[in-house]
């Protein structure tokens, strides 16, 4: 910090942080469930897509990831946070995961 060594702390974004984990872990304990025990995954070299909502899903995967990828490089550790936020609330769980949970 180069005004002083204080660390502003915002106690509202500290919840938006609790309340984002737990949606995470919420999020993997329904698709672990839904995909059931004996789930092995294939490499993903191996893995095409058939499902409309897995292609949507993995399209708006890569535009975060490409998000993510271009703010980290220019220091910009809020807009890269910004963009997992928005992919996982708003893309994984609000569309793919409550849309049709079928396709898991």
């Amino acid at each position: 910090n180069p005004v002083g060594d204080d660390i502003r702390l915002d106690v509202n974004t500290v919840l938006s942080y609790r309340h984002f984990c737990n949606k995470i872990w919420n999020a993997v304990k329904f698709v672990l469930a839904a995909l059931g025990p004996d789930f092995v995954p294939q490499p993903p070299e191996e893995t095409v897509p058939q499902h409309p909502m897995d292609r949507w899903v993995l399209s708006r995967l890569a535009q975060a990831a490409g998000e993510c990828g271009r703010r980290m490089e220019a220091l910009e550790v809020h807009g890269a946070i910004a963009a997992v936020h928005h992919f996982w609330l708003r893309s994984f769980c609000d569309v793919y995961l409550v849309g049709d949970p079928v396709h898991l």
